[in-house]
């Protein structure tokens, strides 16, 4: 038996990583639109193809992380792609505050829509959320993205088996007549697209990987953490599926919502407000802690000082507030302008080093050695 459980191993590593995964759109279901919905039957190849790609990148990226003990994300890039880091850098931080702001328009949205309560009451309690967690630290982000996940997955298997039994009519319709438009090779690009630009959850999980003791748990932790989104990546997939030709929802900025008036579950509507709340600040903890944490370890290398909590909570509450004012700009333009950009900036410098230059470091952790210490 090791030092850790398997919970700390194989399990939260994939809470973690589930729980900023989930955040952005994708609680929205704008995001799953975008990337598998719209193509109707054809969208179960952006699933599978993305939920590989996410066991791969994972896997690799825990075992990268594990060997180097590179638990800040600056550390864990260098290994990968050397002084090439600051590329990663920025791309990182402009995707970490899109993902937050698209969150933070859905509750814009649904807040205005429900209870006509004004844009920024939703964003007070945001930045003060983020900014008590990162005061109170690790163990506060831990507890309350372990929570978050039983309350979002409560949330999404009601919301899958209430859409699933009403629309169950119309997804085998689907799939009978092959609605769908694009073909399998655009749906697989688009699962590409999705995979890329959600490689960066993985600097989230860092902080955790601590923990790892073996290439077993790495490989197990990664397993666990594409199932666990590749099944809600799925069960997404196939209840817009049920509502493809109708319009309303295709186009709508938050389709759940709409969903949910069609079928009748707008008694659903209270938690599903909840477990948006609390997607949104899991996803920017978790993202805002990793350059948190990134920013820290720069300030040690060069002056030999670390962040108090107070000045933390001041950083975390300040690129959280620039998200919000960005969160203007609506979900769909963000989703699929921001996103499908970033996808591929983020496959060409992270997925392609990672699958090659990456395997060749797990495999043999001195090739090169003085040359990747000098990153």
């Amino acid at each position: 038996m090791g030092k850790y459980g398997i919970f700390y191993r194989w399990l939260l590593p994939a809470i973690i990583f589930q729980s900023v995964f989930m955040g952005g759109g994708f609680t929205t279901g704008r995001e799953v639109m975008e990337y598998a919905g719209k193509y109707g039957v054809y969208g179960i190849y952006s699933v599978i193809l993305a939920t590989i790609l996410f066991f791969i990148s994972a896997a690799l990226s825990y075992e990268v992380a594990r060997v180097f003990k590179a638990f800040d994300y600056r550390t864990w890039v260098k290994q990968i792609i050397w002084k090439f880091w600051p590329i990663f850098d920025i791309a990182y931080v402009i995707l970490a505050i899109i993902v937050i702001a698209v969150v933070g328009s859905a509750a814009a949205n649904i807040l205005e829509d429900m209870f006509g309560l004004p844009y920024m009451l939703g964003a007070i309690v945001i930045i003060s959320t983020v900014g008590i967690l990162h005061f109170y630290g690790r163990k506060a982000i831990e507890a309350f993205e372990t929570i978050g996940t039983v309350i979002l997955y409560i949330m999404y298997i009601i919301l899958w088996a209430v859409t699933l039994k009403a629309a169950w009519g119309n997804i085998s319709e689907a799939f009978s007549a092959g609605l769908g438009t694009g073909g399998p090779g655009k749906a697989a690009i688009s699962g590409i697209q999705y995979f890329a630009y959600n490689m960066v959850v993985v600097p989230a999980v860092l902080f955790t990987l601590d923990r790892l003791e073996s290439r077993k748990d790495s490989i197990i932790a990664g397993l666990n953490s594409a199932l666990f989104v590749g099944i809600a990546f799925f069960l997404t997939w196939l209840s817009l599926l049920g509502f493809y030709t109708n319009e309303k929802v295709v186009n709508a900025p938050v389709p759940w919502y709409e969903i949910m008036k069609i079928v009748g579950a707008t008694w659903l509507r209270g938690f599903y407000v909840i477990a948006v709340f609390w997607t949104l600040i899991e996803t920017g903890t978790g993202m805002i802690h990793s350059i948190v944490r990134r920013i820290e370890v720069q300030m040690e290398e060069m002056k030999g000082i670390s962040f108090t909590r107070k000045q933390e909570a001041l950083l975390a509450t300040l690129i959280i507030v620039l998200a919000i004012l960005m969160a203007k700009f609506g979900i769909i333009a963000l989703v699929a302008k921001g996103y499908g950009t970033l996808a591929w900036v983020f496959f060409v410098i992270l997925f392609i080093p990672l699958v090659t230059i990456g395997v060749i470091r797990i495999l043999n952790p001195n090739w090169m050695k003085e040359f990747w210490e000098k990153a």
